[in-house]
């Protein structure tokens, strides 16, 4: 792992903090995406006294597509070269569970949970490209069967909006990118795959109400569990198996194809790209 870059979205806590710690125990270099400084100077002391050739933080905020540009930036800025890129970010407030939009305007899960990811998929896929085995993981979780996006309606702008809808919403869309993207950079050394993990005990969490914690207390595994297989993926020698696959347990390293219809796919990554380059 030495010499090699790896860049985490949401890796100054939980899953992503634990994974980008592995990372550095191998010696990579790594770059963690941030809003908060005094996590982020923490982190990277953890990911220097791990063993880190390189740790770096940057400040970066992915409720905006301004900012995801920005980030996009510092990152090539930092290596022209990335050899994997972990979203772990998430965002979930339950204290006052109602419609919210981002800067931009879009719903809230919409856009910090699955477009911010695919358009710094969108920025960087070139330069993870260039390592030769570029590696991208999602973390999220695992929607119910069957569930599928209203193309007409992806932000619940006319149906009625409730947070678990947008939530389980954005993962559906998250594993329609992934599956389209792994077909479109066919042509190029990315592979792309999905990790879910179950309730987990994240500083996310002990920020939300009582009985939140309460019911994580008796159900939730710890980050490093749930960290697992994104860990494996970016260390195992060959991936290319788990292109546009998911590893539905974190229990164990089992990866299946991603199979929605792919006419689905394909109108959900053309509407998405609309949206990250509206003149083209």
């Amino acid at each position: 792992m030495q010499g090699k870059a790896f860049v985490f979205a949401g890796g100054t806590s939980g899953i992503g903090r634990v994974t980008a710690l592995e990372t550095a125990r191998r010696g990579a270099d790594v770059l963690v995406l941030g809003r908060d400084p005094l996590r982020g100077k923490a982190t990277v002391e953890a990911l220097r006294a791990a063993g880190a050739g390189d740790a770096r933080w940057k400040r970066a905020d992915l409720s905006s597509m301004a900012g995801v540009a920005a980030a996009a930036e510092v990152v090539v800025q930092w290596r022209e070269r990335i050899d994997g890129l972990v979203h772990s970010a998430m965002n979930l407030d339950l204290h006052e569970p109602r419609r919210r939009t981002t800067p931009d305007g879009y719903e809230y899960a919409f856009g910090l949970q699955y477009l911010s990811r695919a358009a710094l998929n969108h920025h960087l896929v070139g330069a993870i490209a260039a390592s030769g085995d570029g590696r991208i993981i999602h973390i999220g979780a695992d929607p119910p069967a069957g569930l599928l996006p209203d193309i007409d309606d992806l932000q619940f702008e006319r149906r009625k909006w409730t947070l678990m809808a947008s939530l389980m919403s954005s993962q559906v869309l998250g594993f329609l990118h992934v599956q389209e993207a792994s077909r479109r950079w066919n042509d190029r050394p990315v592979t792309i795959a999905l990790a879910c993990v179950g309730p987990t005990s994240t500083d996310t969490i002990r920020a939300q109400p009582w009985w939140v914690r309460a019911l994580y207390g008796v159900i939730a595994t710890t980050p490093e569990r749930s960290a697992a297989n994104a860990v494996r993926f970016l260390l195992e020698e060959d991936v290319r198996v788990a292109r546009g696959a998911v590893f539905r347990s974190s229990k164990k390293y089992r990866s299946e194809p991603i199979a929605y219809e792919a006419h689905l796919a394909a109108k959900v990554w053309e509407v998405t790209e609309k949206i990250l380059s509206p003149d083209r």
